[in-house]
C-alpha cells in the first residue's frame, strides 16, 4: 500500500508547517492560508486547518543511515515518548528497524521508523496512517478491494496493506502506543500511489475517511 497523498487536519497550522519544514527538514511542497504540504519521500502529507482539535497516530519511513540524526534533533525540538520501561529509541516487531515515538505541535502520537536504503536518502515515505474504526473486522471487509498481507492480530488491531504501508486498524478507544491516549475519529484522506480512481468512502459507517485505490 505505496501511499502517494495524505490529508490530515490541524487546529495549529503555522505551529505546524514550521515544525514538519524546519525540525524534521521536510521540503515545503505547498503553502496557503488553509493548508500546507510536505513532501515525505514518495509521498505528499497535507494537512488542512480546523477550527476542531484533531488526533492522529502514523508513522513516517526514513532512511537508517540518518535515523540518529533525526532522532537526536527530534529530542530538541518534541515532547518523547518512551517506552513504559523508559526506552526511548526501540524496535519495531513489525519492520525490525529503530523506532522513535514522539509528538508533533498539535499533539498527534508520531513515529520514524528505519529503514536500510541508499545513503542519500532520507525521508522515505509515510509507512503507516492509524485508522480507528467502530468494528475492525468489518471495516477491513470493507477495505477487501485492496491488496493486504497481514493477518488480523485481535478484534481490535490489525495492519492493513503491505510492506510498502499500512493502515493500523483499531477499535475506537483503544489507547495509541506507547500512551495511555485514546484513538478518536478524525477525517483522513488517502490516495494511493497505484490509484485508478476508484475512491471508497465510509459514509454509511459514518467515519470520516476516503480512500483514492
Amino acid at each position: 500500500m505505496n501511499f502517494a497523498k495524505v490529508t490530515l487536519q490541524t487546529s495549529v497550522l503555522e505551529e505546524m508547517t514550521s515544525f514538519y519544514q524546519n525540525v524534521l527538514n521536510m521540503p515545503l511542497r505547498e503553502c496557503t492560508q488553509h493548508s500546507f504540504t510536505v513532501v515525505v519521500g514518495r509521498t505528499l502529507l497535507t494537512f488542512e486547518q480546523s477550527s476542531k482539535k484533531p488526533f492522529y497516530h502514523f508513522a513516517l519511513g526514513i532512511a537508517e543511515s540518518v535515523f540518529n540524526e533525526y532522532a537526536g534533533v527530534i529530542k530538541q525540538h518534541a515532547t518523547i515518548l518512551p517506552s513504559k520501561d523508559g526506552e526511548e529509541i526501540m524496535r519495531s516487531v513489525t519492520w525490525k528497524g529503530k523506532q522513535l515515538y514522539f509528538e508533533d505541535p498539535d499533539q498527534n502520537i508520531l513515529e520514524i521508523l528505519a529503514f536500510p536504503t541508499h545513503p542519500a536518502a532520507t525521508w522515505l515515505c509515510v509507512q503507516e496512517i492509524g485508522m480507528p474504526v467502530l468494528e475492525v473486522p468489518a471495516f477491513a471487509e470493507r477495505l477487501s478491494m485492496i491488496e493486504n498481507e497481514f493477518s488480523p492480530e485481535s478484534a481490535s488491531f490489525r495492519f492493513y496493506g503491505d510492506q510498502e504501508g499500512v493502515l493500523v486498524l483499531v477499535k475506537e478507544r483503544r489507547p495509541w502506543y506507547p500512551t495511555d491516549r485514546r484513538a478518536s475519529l478524525h477525517p483522513i484522506d488517502v490516495e494511493l500511489a497505484s490509484a485508478t480512481g476508484r475512491v471508497i468512502e465510509f459514509v454509511k459507517e459514518q467515519l470520516p475517511y476516503r480512500i483514492v485505490f
